[in-house]
């Protein structure tokens, strides 16, 4: 391996993928054919014994041969070595829930990461619904479940759980809420990492006084378009980019303060100059509304710290044209090893390494986007004076 050239290393990671691509297919129709004539108890009994696996692992993979077995172009895809295993076993669980185009999704998976092909999984199981994705929210709240119990190993707790998307949207925030807190609050000496903090947070906001103050963290952002022909909300999406039925961000706006809004000079505070080093709550929002997540790696934008282009020491404002959203790990890159934000044509943002170790990899190529429209609802139009207003409303709990 030390004697391959990078670009040589890359084709061997493509020669694996496909391998394993191919070997996944024939344990599939193994376990397969195995459970077809022997049942489902025996083909978990060879898993156990034959692929040294768990119970849990066991039955999962059984689970999935059975699923494989009814998406037949799926399976010949992986079978070629065409796609992942993990895409074709999205397809199957997908299938086995509901409605899908199979030849539609298989090309996808052709072709995009596990990350883009996940939400276009996603938007084509809330297309295929027929019901504007009522019965899969349904669904998915079925099938939430939480388990908690004592380890016998080290008496430590151990916490698992599974939630519909509203429902986990909602937890994140407030944990991300409470961890930005205790992060601010620490003194000098506490040497926590940010899953002790975490920890942290799930306890506080567990156990906290709640009967004279509204619960931390539970900021809920839903995105919507307003479809002017029919005088109504359309495309209703959480944070993550969930679609979501525009009955139930309906019922969230019954249930919950949530306040419609739309980003522009005179109702929201997105340039405050040198007023504030922090950006402010309404630009944080429309930070998530326009990076979507880190620009560097793709982390959750709810885990994400507002960086200044232009840096604050400076001289550089705290305008909405001036942030970016990275998370902790791409933010100490920027700082610590020189990395550097970049705007594309289309108006994304994007994390680019220095130069310099890297020159004997292939002429930097940006990846691909989504329509500008989408990612930047603040086009940059060459001052910060300029301010465009977007037509997309945002919902705020």
């Amino acid at each position: 391996m030390a004697g391959l050239s990078l670009c040589e290393l890359r084709e061997r990671l493509g020669l694996i993928k496909r391998a394993e691509a191919r070997l996944a297919a024939m344990k599939t129709a193994a376990l397969g054919e195995y459970a077809s004539r022997g049942g489902e108890g025996l083909a978990r009994r060879v898993a156990l014994e034959e692929l040294q696996a768990s119970k849990q692992q066991a039955r999962r993979e059984v689970q999935t041969a059975s699923q494989l077995s009814q998406v037949p172009e799926t399976l010949d895809a992986l079978g070629a070595g065409e796609i992942p295993a993990a895409h074709a076993t999205q397809i199957a669980k997908a299938a086995s829930q509901g409605p899908v185009d199979e030849a539609v999704l298989v090309e996808a998976a052709r072709r995009q990461d596990f990350g883009t092909f996940s939400k276009t999984l996603r938007d084509h199981q809330h297309e295929q619904s027929g019901d504007d994705g009522k019965s899969l929210m349904a669904k998915q709240r079925q099938r939430r479940d939480l388990s908690f119990f004592k380890s016998p190993d080290d008496g430590m707790f151990i916490l698992n759980g599974r939630f519909d998307p509203v429902a986990g949207n909602r937890i994140e925030a407030a944990l991300a809420d409470e961890e930005r807190r205790l992060r601010n609050d620490k003194p000098a000496s506490d040497e926590a990492s940010f899953n002790q903090r975490l920890a942290d947070a799930l306890e506080n906001l567990v156990c906290a006084d709640t009967t004279d103050r509204k619960p931390q963290g539970t900021t809920l952002i839903l995105t919507a378009d307003w479809d002017a022909l029919n005088q109504r909300l359309a495309d209703a999406r959480l944070l993550d980019g969930t679609p979501l039925p525009v009955s139930e961000a309906l019922r969230l706006g019954c249930n919950a303060d949530i306040l419609p809004a739309v980003f522009d000079a005179k109702g929201q505070q997105l340039w405050v100059g040198r007023k504030h080093r922090l950006a402010t709550e309404a630009q944080r929002a429309a930070l998530i509304i326009r990076d979507k997540h880190c620009i560097g790696c793709g982390r959750s934008a709810i885990w994400c710290e507002a960086h200044h282009i232009d840096e604050w020491y400076k001289g550089g404002p705290t305008d909405i044209d001036n942030l970016v959203l990275v998370c902790t790990s791409c933010h100490h890159n920027i700082h610590d090893d020189g990395w550097t934000v970049h705007r594309n044509p289309n108006g994304a943002y994007e994390l680019r390494p220095p130069p310099a170790p890297y020159a004997d990899l292939p002429t930097w190529k940006s990846k691909p986007n989504p329509p500008s429209h989408d990612l930047d609802p603040f086009p940059d139009k060459g001052t910060s004076t300029q301010r465009p207003t977007t037509t997309q409303p945002v919902l705020l709990n």
